[in-house]
């Protein structure tokens, strides 16, 4: 007989464990003195020359951490050979066998077993044989079946089975092989391989992946099959074809890399021929992003991309991108800390995906901050920070401009368990360099900015019981005042290379910059009051927020950013509110709003209520309403629904409806479901969205009225064969939207 161990471990479905298995033997069952013996117990024992022996009845057998269970059996002690006849069962901790004949030899370590049943201890699975033989080598088993049958399924009629001539496991690899290998579904035969891996454990292997076949109005009916090489522990690839019938044939390609100190991935999809398109056939994408630690101080990172032309991603989709993306982002950086310095290079670009203007690119950003050890209860800390950058556009690289800031600051701070406060002054030092065009002529200027900035920020902290239905709560109240004073200074010379406005929610009024980037500074003599109320349960879980603020000007602000929309004339702001609420274990709801106080009007608002079952069961409606979008004078209103939940043991639903309230239409409609048995799945999905088609299309043209795409997508995933990382919840990150849970209560 053999000695093995249980280590297989499978891969996360429903165990499959047959009736006529018994728990395996351990070392701690058996007797160190008779740790290498044959024990053998039964009804009837005869006995030759203290070397031959016959048994029957109830004959058990046990060697090591093996076990032999029949009604009659041999044993040679002098060749050590073991036969039994009659029906039998055998267990070494590794293979759990029931058959017909045994043959073994204990000196050889080896064993055969003729028209068996078995099942691989520690895993799900199972099959049948007419012939198993085992060999030990190594301290590990060899198992090798032939005309056999193995599956990770339930039953006498599983939903796949892998039938072969030959099938090969060993207790010390992964992976188990079949020769002449029949795969069957439903016990109907699908495809013949001559050779055929499938795995035994977790661990990864080359190999075919789920095949997913999808259609749409813009591509047809579509097909593509993974195929995952597994190079080495830490490096990895896969390469896809993807069929499309009304484009054609694209091959896609991922590789993954990781080590101590990087990590890294790198993605391309390439189609020689979009059979759809009368010019400009060939189309393409590529990524790359890499991480890295170069040492204790220093790391690194780069993200960037490019496609071939603005409608790639909605025409063939991303994981990278939304089919709505503006521009694809590129990044790269050097980053540097130590103590209290930062010092960062980097470089930013962008690919624009519509008719929109090319902002600048920054090649490169150098940027040095340093700020002393904050005080402990009250004192002064000093900060500093400066930028070198360098702007150049994108299609006119004639425009191009150099910027120099100095930012140095001190600030003193005051701490007390009850109230707290800062005062921070400092000084915003800015030069320019620039080339433009104006009036179609390249003009050079030099502009030098000097700017000092006052802020003044305190909080009251208060708290007092509540009682909760007899159970002990918490109310904490946080009332906040700011004084924010910068001088106003005419910047209409100075371009406009990296500043937005920044979200007008509650935080955002607590800023003391309305503007992202250096190019526009906006003056401000203003007063921002706010308070935040918490509630508590005896549980020290958060159950509510509310924060309520506003600003009070008491000079208008004149500086603008791109027209005279971003000046300030209001005695005061919007008021801005946000609610988190927990009602129940289950029920969330969300809402955040800017109310104009003086046109008595909602100017944005959004809210979600969502109950939340568990981290796969959910429902979420939710609304967002904006009056005049940034840039145009369009109002939008959308109500959405998302939810993923398992209506029943086997099926499962996922999906997103958005819907345009002004116009009826429904913008974004993901929907998708899957049957899910013991070791099988079917997942279907469809989907609704708006056809983005920009080829063709300057920023001084008016779009045309937006189409819409239909399609749909099957996906049959065969559980045990190998691994599928998927879930029907993936849907809610796709579209235009995506899922996003709103709630940030602290619990």
């Amino acid at each position: 007989m053999v000695s093995g161990s249980a280590q297989a471990m499978w891969p996360q479905q429903c165990e499959v464990t047959p009736d006529w298995v018994q728990p395996s033997s351990t070392s701690d069952d058996i007797s160190p003195a008779l740790y290498n013996a044959v024990q053998v117990t039964a009804d009837q024992a005869n006995v030759l020359h203290n070397s031959y022996a016959s048994y029957l009845g109830n004959v058990e057998l046990r060697h090591n951490q093996q076990l032999l269970q029949t009604e009659s059996a041999e044993y040679n002690q002098i060749t050590g050979e073991i036969r039994a006849d009659g029906g039998l069962y055998f267990n070494d901790g590794y293979v759990a066998v029931r058959g017909d004949t045994f043959h073994a030899h204990t000196l050889q370590q080896s064993a055969t077993i003729q028209d068996i049943d078995y099942h691989l201890v520690g895993t799900s699975a199972l099959g049948s044989a007419s012939v198993l033989d085992i060999q030990e080598s190594g301290g590990y088993q060899n198992l090798n079946f032939r005309r056999a049958s193995f599956t990770t399924c339930p039953g006498d009629r599983p939903a796949w089975q892998v039938r072969a001539r030959r099938i090969e496991m060993k207790e010390d690899e992964s992976w188990g092989v079949a020769h002449g290998a029949q795969v069957r579904l439903f016990n109907v035969p699908v495809i013949y391989i001559p050779r055929f891996s499938f795995p035994l454990t977790d661990e990864r292997k080359s190999g075919l992946l789920y095949p997913t076949v999808r259609s749409s109005s813009r591509n047809g009916l579509e097909f593509e099959i993974p195929y995952y090489f597994n190079l080495s522990p830490n490096y990895d690839a896969t390469l896809t074809p993807r069929y499309m019938s009304e484009r054609g044939l694209m091959g896609m390609a991922e590789q993954r890399y990781l080590s101590e100190d990087h990590q890294g991935q790198f993605n391309i999809e390439y189609l020689n021929n979009d059979s759809s398109r009368q010019a400009d056939n060939s189309r393409f994408f590529w990524r790359v992003e890499h991480e890295a630690e170069f040492s204790s101080r220093w790391s690194g990172y780069v993200d960037t991309s490019h496609v071939s032309d603005v409608n790639y991603f909605n025409d063939f989709g991303s994981q990278f991108a939304s089919p709505a993306d503006a521009h694809i982002y590129r990044r790269g950086q050097v980053d540097y800390q130590h103590q209290n310095w930062t010092a960062q290079v980097q470089v930013e670009d962008f690919q624009m995906l519509g008719p929109y203007q090319n902002p600048y690119r920054t090649m490169p950003r150098i940027s040095v901050w340093h700020e002393s050890d904050l005080p402990t209860r009250q004192g002064f800390t000093t900060q500093w920070f400066s930028e070198i950058t360098q702007f150049q556009r994108q299609d006119m690289a004639d425009e191009n401009a150099t910027r120099v800031h100095m930012e140095p600051g001190l600030s003193y701070y005051m701490r007390r368990p009850g109230w707290e406060w800062q005062a921070e002054t400092s000084m915003l030092l800015t030069h320019y360099e620039q080339q433009k065009f104006e009036e179609e002529q390249l003009n050079s200027n030099s502009i030098t900015r000097a700017l000092p900035e006052l802020r003044w920020h305190g909080q009251i902290n208060l708290e007092r019981p509540l009682d909760f239905s007899g159970n002990g709560g918490l109310q904490t109240l946080q009332p906040q005042l700011q004084f924010l004073y910068t001088p106003y200074r005419d910047q209409r010379d100075i371009g406009i290379y990296d500043s937005i406005p920044m979200q007008d929610d509650y935080n955002g009024l607590f800023r003391p910059r309305r503007f992202t980037g250096l190019d526009r500074i906006a003056d401000a003599n203003q007063i921002t009051l706010g308070a935040t109320t918490s509630i508590f349960n005896h549980r020290a879980e958060e159950l509510m927020r509310l924060s309520l603020g506003q600003i009070f000007y008491f000079d208008d602000s004149q500086t603008q950013l791109f027209d005279d929309t971003t000046q300030i004339t209001d005695n005061n702001s919007e008021l801005a509110a946000e609610l988190d609420f927990r009602f129940g274990s289950r029920w969330y709801f969300s809402l955040g709003a800017q109310y104009d106080s003086q046109l008595n009007q909602m100017q944005k608002s959004r809210s979600a209520v969502e109950y939340r079952k568990d981290s796969n069961n959910l429902i979420q409606l939710n609304h967002r309403q904006i009056r005049g979008l940034v840039g145009t004078e369009a109002d939008v209103e959308q109500l959405g629904l998302v939810t993923t939940w398992q209506v029943h043991q086997d099926w499962s639903i996922a999906g997103h409806w958005y819907q345009d309230l002004r116009n009826g239409d429904a913008l974004d409609v993901n929907f998708g479901f899957q049957y899910e048995r013991c070791c099988w799945a079917l997942r279907v999905s469809g989907y609704r969205r708006i056809d983005r088609n920009f080829e063709g299309i300057s920023s001084t043209q008016p779009l045309t009225p937006a189409e819409f795409d239909n399609g749909i997508s099957l996906q049959f995933v065969i559980t045990g064969l190998s691994g599928d990382r998927s879930s029907l919840s993936n849907l809610l990150q796709q579209g235009i939207f995506g899922y996003r849970r709103p709630f940030y209560l602290s619990n």
